[in-house]
């Protein structure tokens, strides 16, 4: 929650924004003040997610700040939250207190109708201020795209992104290569809408079971070895010959991909590991038909 205020004369007035904190249980306002080091706040404005969320839902959180003092001192340029450079304040104005940025509250103040739960922390210097913050950044994590997978499997009660993570927890997989086997491909945007319940319908792009996603996967580990069925440039070559082919197809290739051309595939480089797959593949599928109609 911040609004802005004016402060100063009517001849030299000056605005800045201004939010209500609750410190050691009593609310009071501050001006929340920025550096340029401050983690760039996201633009919900254009945000079509968010318009859906549920608020009430966030976890409590603390929202850190500290003194400006030492800012002042080492000549470091505070601005308020809307960009506009803190200085020459009256004595009436409210505190200054620098916001030193968490993840898990960095877009908060703009978007929480309450005051937040705040804790000043004191710093003995600007570099100390930025430690903290950085310590803090560094143990803290974000979800991965196959933590939203989960996410959006438990929240719409979608069977598909259950049986998704399953998958992927079972056989140790990233969530994208999992997805290859299913026969899909989704975005972390559309999986975030569906977690946070703004998308609530289920997914209905072509897809496989759950049975068909491991039935293709253990081909793959026959054809290819366990490290490489986790690999995404395996399944995503496989997918390509089974939309050339079909599914049943390419399943018995792969179950017949020998040892020596196993270790063909392991030697080449990288960058051309795909359309090498392919190949093996295709030329496997050309051989077994030749063979069906002598």
């Amino acid at each position: 929650m911040v609004y802005i205020e004016k402060f100063g004369s009517e001849e030299a007035p000056k605005w800045y924004f201004v939010t209500k904190v609750i410190i050691n249980g009593k609310e009071q306002e501050i001006i929340p003040a920025f550096t340029d080091y401050s983690i760039k706040r996201k633009d919900f404005e254009k945000d079509k997610v968010c318009e859906f969320i549920d608020k009430s839902k966030f976890l409590p959180t603390v929202v850190c700040f500290t003194e400006a003092k030492p800012f002042y001192a080492e000549n470091v340029p505070l601005y308020d939250y809307d960009g506009r450079k803190i200085e020459a304040l009256p004595d009436n104005a409210p505190a200054v207190m620098v916001y030193l940025d968490k993840a898990d509250n960095v877009n908060l103040l703009g978007l929480i109708d309450e005051p937040l739960p705040a804790e000043l922390v004191k710093c003995d210097s600007v570099s100390d201020a930025y430690r903290r913050v950085a310590t803090t950044a560094y143990l803290s994590q974000c979800p991965s795209k196959d933590e939203w997978i989960g996410y959006a499997g438990i929240v719409t009660g979608d069977e598909l992104f259950q049986n998704i993570r399953k998958f992927g927890i079972r056989y140790s997989m990233p969530g994208t290569a999992v997805q290859g086997y299913f026969g899909m491909s989704t975005t972390v945007s559309l999986l975030q809408s569906k977690a946070l319940a703004a998308s609530s319908s289920p997914y209905n792009g072509k897809h496989r079971s759950y049975e068909e996603a491991e039935r293709l996967m253990k081909a793959t580990v026959q054809a290819f070895g366990v490290k490489a069925a986790k690999q995404t440039r395996y399944i995503k070559a496989i997918n390509y010959c089974i939309s050339q082919y079909d599914f049943e197809t390419v399943c018995k290739v792969l179950d017949n991909i020998g040892a020596t051309e196993k270790l063909q595939v392991e030697t080449v480089k990288c960058e051309d590991k795909i359309s090498c797959i392919q190949q093996l593949i295709i030329e496997h599928v050309v051989a077994m038909r030749e063979a069906q109609q002598q």
